[in-house]
């Protein structure tokens, strides 16, 4: 059996799915999506499945050239229908930012994605798009800034494409503890992404700093040294070291191993 790490289109959702057959990076293929027969793109070819994912969908073939003028057909009209519905809601005065709309695998539904500062009753709008698009179920969707980046794409301060519409599939929960164990400035325009919340990055070494922090002093703590006691002022996790001040205002970095051959956990 052969693994791999498939991006689902058109929403960019990612998953593990399995074959008996060879794929190659940047084939296109037919899988069992969560919405029906999707198609996806192979991003990478993987030896296992992490031990947490529980179900392994199948990719179903090598996508044809009918499967992938259809999906492009399908695109096409669902920009026309974003492009109606964004005319209809602004006709009824509905505050509504307009992302993405998608066709399922057989056109008979098309789900409209928006944002929107608060609830919106959008049921007349419904009534008016469906006028217009005959024999298709229309769904309206909203959104939150997190995931309307993960619709769009955008380019992240680091210059890399958003995290969240390249490889995230689900997107964890940042607290601002995170940010502050990581000894990082609570800096909005720094720790902020492209949608405005916390940057989802911050959730990748932080399991590395919470380790760090239950075996380093905490800042402020009085620790004892050969040289008598001082104050923690600052933790170099990286550096595995952390730098104390003396009463007469001495400073020194003292190795986090060495401390605790000398100390064990010993504070002052």
């Amino acid at each position: 059996m052969n693994y791999y790490f498939v991006k689902v289109l058109p929403l960019r959702r990612f998953g593990y799915f399995s074959s008996e057959e060879i794929f190659s990076k940047g084939d296109c293929v037919v899988v069992e999506g969560n919405f029906g027969i999707e198609m996806g793109i192979i991003d990478s070819i993987v030896d296992g499945i992490p031990d947490n994912i529980e179900k392994v969908k199948k990719i179903i073939k090598l996508a044809s050239k009918e499967d992938i003028s259809g999906i492009q057909e399908r695109e096409e009209k669902a920009k026309e229908i974003l492009l109606l519905s964004k005319e209809l809601a602004r006709e009824l005065n509905l505050e509504m930012k307009f992302l993405k709309a998608v066709y399922n695998s057989d056109g008979s539904k098309i789900t409209i994605y928006f944002t929107a500062d608060g609830r919106i009753d959008f049921r007349e709008l419904i009534k008016e798009i469906t006028k217009r698009v005959k024999k298709t179920r229309v769904e309206l969707f909203q959104v939150g800034s997190r995931d309307a980046v993960k619709l769009l794409g955008a380019i992240g301060s680091c210059g890399r494409e958003v995290c969240c519409a390249t490889f995230l599939d689900e997107i964890d929960t940042i607290s601002v503890k995170m940010v502050k164990d990581q000894g990082l400035q609570l800096n909005p325009t720094k720790i902020s992404g492209v949608c405005g919340r916390l940057l989802c990055c911050m959730s990748y070494e932080y399991p590395f700093y919470s380790c760090c922090k239950s075996l380093f002093p905490n800042i402020d703590d009085l620790v004892r040294t050969s040289r008598g006691i001082g104050r923690v002022i600052e933790n170099r996790y990286l550096k595995n070291s952390f730098v104390i001040m003396y009463e007469d205002g001495l400073k020194e970095e003292i190795s986090i191993d060495q401390w605790h051959r000398e100390n064990g956990d010993e504070t002052a």
